[in-house]
């Protein structure tokens, strides 16, 4: 089966441009518009019922929500109240969400899976129209049911997972995972065996897992000014977490992310540490040529939907002009029209 094409837009990224970027991506063909829901900027529910308000074809990903801030219970009734505006476009991320803040928050379940465990069941169950009574680890449900029936009895449910334990419940309890930008090949790969193994812990060996893989992007025809674009942003995600198994799995020298790390704990984004190696591991940056072969990477390695997390942001409504132009022609794709004009 063919892989498919969206776009991510981020919280903090400006509003405006993320609902004409939303209407810039039907218009080109792309299959789903991705929205993410960066504590304390722009909430991503309100930002997705806007893009739903100005599409109609692409589907919409809340990517990712977390259990934690808002009652599944709530996140089930928003959910389906969007989903109808949305007329059955929409996908629901779970995820526990940066930890920093939830402790700015004071979120902090004992069992973060147990939170997404529970939140994934719970959202489904009462989307699916049940009456609810529920005690668990983290959230307790009495006689609750929605009060309307939703357009659909099931919204597909990702998770938004990193780590093994993570991808494994995702398997065992999701329709989809969503991954984290930085994800080589070798991470997809590590990402699909424990997501196997989760599948076959539960009922769902039969049902097909989709595989969605952000992917910070910038195309040029000069690689250099491509790969620039992208060094910034790697550096804060790399130095931010320090040694994960995102940059374990690609291969980065530890002793590398340590070093970032203690620098930006000192206030410093240490950007002049991501060389050329650790852009072509952790990012997609290059003529078209070059992006070509990262992507080809990726869907190789199982990535069933690339999301594309375009860059610079001074031009991301050209770089997806780009892609669309440049780049999935070299792919053998070519998106249908959307229906704005």
């Amino acid at each position: 089966m063919s892989p498919t094409f969206g776009v991510v837009f981020s919280g903090d990224f400006p509003l405006q441009r993320t609902l004409e970027g939303a209407v810039l991506a039907e218009r080109l063909g792309f299959d789903a518009c991705w929205l993410g829901e960066d504590f304390f900027y722009h909430g991503g529910i309100a930002t997705a019922t806007a893009v739903a308000e100005r599409t109609e074809r692409i589907a919409i990903g809340l990517g990712v929500l977390s259990p934690l801030p808002r009652h599944p219970a709530l996140t089930a009734m928003e959910v389906a109240t969007l989903d109808e505006i949305a007329q059955g476009r929409l996908i629901l991320g779970i995820g526990n969400g940066v930890p920093a803040w939830m402790r700015q928050m004071r979120l902090m379940p004992k069992s973060p899976l147990s939170a997404m465990r529970e939140g994934v069941e719970l959202c489904r169950r009462l989307i699916g129209g049940e009456t609810v009574t529920y005690a668990g680890a983290c959230f307790a449900l009495d006689q609750v049911k929605l009060g309307f029936t939703p357009h659909r009895a099931h919204i597909p449910i990702y998770l938004g997972v990193e780590g093994p334990k993570g991808m494994q419940l995702s398997g065992e309890v999701a329709d989809g995972t969503v991954v984290s930008i930085l994800a080589g090949p070798g991470y997809l790969h590590w990402a699909r065996e424990h997501i196997t193994a989760g599948q076959a812990l539960g009922t769902r060996q039969s049902t097909k897992h989709e595989l969605v893989v952000y992917v910070v992007i910038s195309i040029d025809d000069d690689r250099a000014t491509a790969r620039q674009a992208v060094r910034r942003t790697l550096a804060e995600y790399v130095a931010v977490g320090g040694p994960t198994h995102l940059t374990r799995q690609a291969g980065i020298v530890e002793d590398r992310v340590v070093e970032m790390h203690q620098i930006y704990r000192t206030g410093r984004l240490p950007f002049e540490l991501v060389d050329d190696d650790m852009v072509d591991r952790l990012a997609v940056a290059g003529t078209p040529a070059d992006c070509e072969r990262g992507i080809r990477g990726l869907i190789d390695a199982g990535a069933d939907q690339i999301v594309f997390f375009p860059f610079p942001t001074a031009e991301v409504e050209q770089q997806l002009t780009r892609i669309h132009d440049a780049l999935l022609p070299r792919l053998g794709i070519a998106l249908e029209a959307g229906l704005k004009a």
